[in-house]
């Protein structure tokens, strides 16, 4: 029986329902008693086991009845069985009469207990495929290139095709000694096409109706030998094909254009380029052509050199009001973000700014992707900000899904800042990266490659975080060792760029307990203090202290580096503990790279260990790395073990030095603490220094050196000379030095500015052959090519000891030198300003010619 009872809820729900309508339409409603209204609830188990007699219905009123008391009338004959109940008893049709129906019905079909939702069941595998395929992450190209979808199964359809045209053509001759090689089979072909062609033009010009169409090849035959002869890198042999095309009146398609025009655009031959564009295609060139144009500019120039014939035809095709592709714009950005200068980088941006403006508004991932990561060019100061603006306008704006090379570029932007927030921020990118895009078995999607892990190492060395660098290094090892097991497809192996991070952590790193700041207590002070204290509280006399028992106090202990470096959770103590690890890091370097250098007691003094797995066996030695490692004795150890080192290090691994090892040394030296390490690091600057002299006049005389010298390595390697001098109180031969450097690098050089290039002008134009608008002025643009100088904070110990000496002569010469440096660079930065854009040359402002 209590399957026919209504739920509370839901007659609780009708009542409320009821109630209100029947409020607002009756006025008498409102002066209904509160006992009769609260006993409504309660009444409704005897209204559903109370049989009630079917409903009466009023018959229908006459159609010319349109009394209002009539509809009244006929609207109060209707009750419904609840109503007749009592519940309801001014019940009324429409929605109130539907409503009650719906509970009818629920009565004559109640929910049996026990009775569950039927549910659509799916089996395991339904629901782990409806997940696969709700979080897969679509596969998303990282470059702008066409590429085929396999070049190489398509090169061995067309030599099949190729031998299939030769052997049709050579049919009736029976001739066999054609080879079977494809570098022999396209010439035989062409000069049979040739004969064939010949032959049908000059039966065609001795008939006097028009002649049939007969084709010699069918068009997918002609491209195939096409693309053999583009394969071949035989351009002419290319342009022969289309040249017999057109004499055999067959239509010459774009796809052969294009493929014979890129023949020209790898090679960079530009005559050739521009000689095919006048003679097979018309004033108007379609999208790829002018990016092939466009790509024979950038190729016919050496790499690292402004490319400027480039830029010109770009913007000639602006004001032809034919935009180069954006595939054409990405490529001379890239191009000149690789030129590695200043000013080639601040027109890769006003470039890319003024792309968005005449051509195209909307950048694609890839041209982000290569945006983001200028953010963080080695020519520009870093500019994070901007990086995390273009990829909210991706992402957010644009609504395009990041990629790993997305989140691996942005990551650099803001590592490579070293401003804390924001490599916080590369660090929650990272996170991001490998939580926010899972598979349905719970796989990231995108796991950080070496740019990424890079990056983040060095956003963490630049703020000193070695726990991070630790834990960084930690996972490659351990990604290292699960390739080995087959577990990873991919993996990021610990090489040089690495551990070069790892050992700069290492030398910025500053350990908590520092020897120097230790404060040695004074015995007699602690048995003054033992006196003072017994008088307040004697201890019993029957305590007795044995002889020596004060002197056996323990004292503060320096930690030693154990022999054994077992890595745990602690960061290193003291300075002896960051020697410890970075030496028990570069051993098993040495282990696994160069075993025999372990036998030599010059790097290793003793066997050391850890309890690393074997996974450095991708770490080249080189200039770098080893710089990297001497930086940690530079800054953790003694005098005399970073100059032993350096000595022994490069010598016994044969390893050239580079410009940084001897500015490094020398600035080691400047360091030099008082007392005993002043002398030793006199002896040493002199040794450095006359190794570093004939880089120097190598860089003067403009030759090509490895070492990456510029001129401000020049001055960082005289002010560290100069202030090891004045330390060391040789004044004379200090200010001697700084004769040598103004007679090598004379004040007057640096007024001498470069030519400013035509590109880089500043007038305001509505059209003209150059960016229309730049995001770098020219007074935001840093000049690269100062030549060396000093200004007085490079010479200001040098001053204060010739004060403290009283030499009023080298003084003033020292104030002159300062003055003569600060007016010239005045001077040439107010030239710079000023300076004329440099015409173009024949070459560059030759204009794209077409008939």
């Amino acid at each position: 029986m209590s399957g026919r009872l209504l739920p509370h809820a839901l007659l609780d729900f009708t009542l409320a329902r009821a109630s209100a309508r029947l409020e607002s339409l009756a006025a008498n409603s409102i002066r209904r008693s509160t006992t009769v209204v609260l006993g409504r609830r309660f009444a409704h188990q005897q209204v559903a086991f109370q049989d009630f007699p079917a409903p009466e219905y009023a018959p229908l009123e006459a159609t010319d009845d349109r009394s209002m008391y009539a509809r009244r009338d006929s609207s109060r004959k209707s009750h419904s069985a609840l109503a007749s109940g009592g519940l309801f008893p001014y019940s009324q049709d429409g929605p109130l009469t539907e409503l009650e129906q719906r509970i009818l019905e629920l009565k004559e079909d109640p929910v049996q207990k026990g009775d569950e939702a039927k549910v659509p069941a799916y089996s395991e595998s339904e629901l782990l495929s409806m997940y696969e395929e709700l979080l897969a992450v679509p596969s998303r190209t990282e470059t702008q290139d066409l590429a085929e979808a396999d070049p190489e199964s398509q090169h061995q359809a067309d030599e099949q095709t190729l031998r299939g045209i030769v052997q049709n053509l050579y049919a009736l001759e029976g001739s066999t000694d054609i080879s079977s090689e494809s570098q022999l089979l396209y010439p035989a072909a062409i000069s049979k096409l040739n004969e064939i062609v010949s032959t049908l033009k000059s039966i065609r010009s001795g008939l006097d109706a028009p002649p049939l169409d007969v084709p010699v090849l069918l068009p997918q035959e002609w491209l195939s030998l096409v693309r053999i002869c583009v394969h071949n890198n035989d351009g002419p042999s290319a342009e022969s094909v289309i040249g017999l095309m057109k004499r055999s009146d067959t239509p010459v398609t774009e796809e052969i254009l294009n493929t014979t025009l890129s023949v020209y655009a790898d090679n960079g031959d530009l005559a050739n380029a521009e000689r095919f564009l006048a003679a097979f295609v018309d004033q108007s060139p379609s999208e790829r052509q002018r990016y092939l144009h466009i790509k024979a500019h950038l190729k016919s120039v050496a790499p690292g050199t402004f490319p400027t014939s480039a830029l010109t035809a770009l913007h000639e095709y602006e004001g032809r009001g034919l935009p180069a592709p954006q595939r054409a714009y990405t490529r001379v950005i890239n191009t000149l973000l690789h030129v590695r200068s200043v000013v080639a980088a601040a027109q890769a941006w006003d470039l890319f700014a003024h792309m968005r403006y005449v051509a195209h508004p909307t950048p694609d991932p890839f041209l982000y992707i290569v945006m983001i990561s200028a953010c963080a060019s080695r020519s520009l100061p870093p500019e994070p900000a901007r990086a995390l603006d273009l990829w909210t306008e991706m992402t957010v704006d644009k609504g395009i899904p990041p990629s790993a090379a997305a989140y691996s570029a942005i990551i650099f932007a803001c590592a490579r800042s070293g401003e804390k927030p924001y490599v916080n921020e590369a660090f929650r990118l990272a996170k991001e990266m490998m939580d926010g895009h899972r598979d349905a078995y719970g796989s990231p999607a995108f796991r950080p490659d070496r740019k990424a892990l890079s990056a983040l190492l060095e956003g963490a060395k630049r703020t000193g975080d070695l726990a991070k660098v630790r834990w960084i290094l930690a996972e490659v090892i351990s990604e290292s060792l699960d390739v080995t097991r087959g577990d990873l497809p991919d993996p990021v192996y610990v090489d040089e760029g690495i551990m070069t991070h790892v050992f700069h952590a290492y030398a910025a790193y500053q350990p908590p307990f520092n020897r120097a700041a230790t404060v040695i207590v004074d015995q007699s002070a602690n048995a003054a203090s033992s006196s003072d204290s017994s008088k307040i509280g004697a201890p019993p006399s029957d305590v007795k202290h044995t002889e020596g028992q004060f002197d056996e106090a323990p004292r503060p202990r320096v930690p030693v580096a154990p022999r054994i470096s077992q890595f745990t959770n602690l960061l290193p103590q003291s300075n002896s503990e960051v020697l410890g690890e970075a030496r028990a890091l570069f051993y098993r370097i040495l282990k696994d790279v160069a075993p025999s250098a372990l036998l030599s007691d010059a790097l290793v003094s003793e066997q050391l260990d850890s309890n690393m797995p074997q996974a450095f066996e991708n770490v080249r030695l080189s200039s770098r790395l080893l710089n990297a490692y001497l930086s940690v004795h530079y800054a953790h150890g003694m005098f005399d073990q970073g100059s032993k080192l350096y000595h022994s290090l490069f010598t016994t691994l044969d390893v050239e030095k580079n410009a940084w090892t001897y500015v490094e040394a020398l600035e080691r030296c400047a360091r030099a603490r008082k007392g005993l390490e002043r002398k030793p690091a006199l002896r040493f600057a002199q040794e450095v220094w006359e190794e570093w002299q004939p880089v120097e006049d190598a860089w003067r005389r403009r030759m090509s050196h490895p070492d990456g010298i510029d001129a401000r390595m020049v001055e960082r390697a005289y002010t560290a000379k100069i202030r090891v001098l004045a330390i060391s109180g040789r004044l004379r031969e200090a200010v001697q030095l700084v004769r040598a450097f103004v007679q090598r690098y004379p004040p007057d050089v640096i007024k001498q500015v470069q030519p400013k290039p035509a590109l880089r002008s500043g007038r305001i134009m509505l059209q003209a052959p150059r960016p229309l608008v730049r995001m770098y002025s020219a007074v935001e643009v840093p000049d690269d090519t100062v030549p060396p100088l000093l200004s007085f904070p490079e010479i200001e110990l040098l001053h204060h000891r010739l004060v403290d000496a009283g030499d009023e002569k080298s003084i003033r010469y020292l104030k002159w030198v300062c003055m003569a440096y600060a007016g010239a660079l005045k001077k040439r930065k107010d030239a710079t300003l000023r300076a004329e854009p440099a015409a173009q040359n024949s070459e560059a402002s030759k204009r794209i010619e077409r008939p």
